[in-house]
């Protein structure tokens, strides 16, 4: 453990290596989709209330939530985060604190800030609850205890769409397709959502695994 992540020599007995894991930081990534989309062509839209109703031609609904609509199972699940900022700490990759109790995860976001998260609770409240925030900053304390004197940067919470198995679903109804239900995966998944729907509005291909066909 201590060659790969040296700030945690002697810190635990032994862990887990996923060499290929990876970990996507949304606000310096989606930028640069937005830029690529925009080179290709296409146009977005932010703060607009649009209706699938009022739009010609295929409609690919990714609203999230907002598609209660139409998917009245989707229910939100909370997920909380926590960015702290320190200097005595280097971490290389994502570490994940396997705890009963404590299923913290520690992201790098460079410039000696981390990511603290994520919490899993079945509410739609959006903001930060005392516990949480109790049990995140302590548990970043046992992965290492200079994360006791960093600096609290920012407190965050948003809402994971999830249906009630939590496993994401691409329904194909004539005009409209519904990609949704991610859970806390969502930017994970939605590569792989997102290639599945270019196939089968490109060739027709259906994946039996989360296409559901009307």
């Amino acid at each position: 453990m201590s060659a790969l992540e040296p700030s945690l020599e002697g810190r635990f007995r032994e862990g887990l290596f996923y060499p290929n894991e990876g970990h996507v930081e949304p606000r310096r990534v989606l930028p640069q989709l937005h830029a690529a989309i925009a080179r290709a062509g296409g146009t977005i839209k932010f703060g607009s209330d649009v209706e699938a109703d009022d739009l010609d031609g295929l409609v690919i609904d990714c609203r999230g939530l907002v598609a209660r609509d139409r998917e009245p199972t989707l229910r939100g699940v909370k997920g909380e985060m926590i960015i702290i900022e320190t200097s005595e700490v280097e971490l290389l990759r994502p570490v994940r604190l396997i705890h009963p109790r404590w299923p913290l995860y520690v992201i790098p976001r460079g410039d000696g800030r981390f990511m603290l998260g994520a919490t899993s609770i079945e509410s739609e409240d959006t903001g930060v609850s005392v516990r949480s925030a109790l049990e995140l900053l302590g548990a970043a304390y046992v992965v290492h205890p200079a994360f006791g004197e960093a600096r609290i940067v920012e407190f965050g919470a948003g809402l994971r769409p999830a249906f009630p198995d939590n496993l994401p679903k691409i329904r194909i109804e004539q005009e409209r397709i519904t990609v949704n239900g991610l859970y806390r995966h969502g930017f994970l998944l939605a590569p792989a959502l997102a290639e599945l729907t270019l196939a089968y509005v490109a060739r027709g291909e259906i994946d039996n695994e989360v296409m559901q066909c009307a």
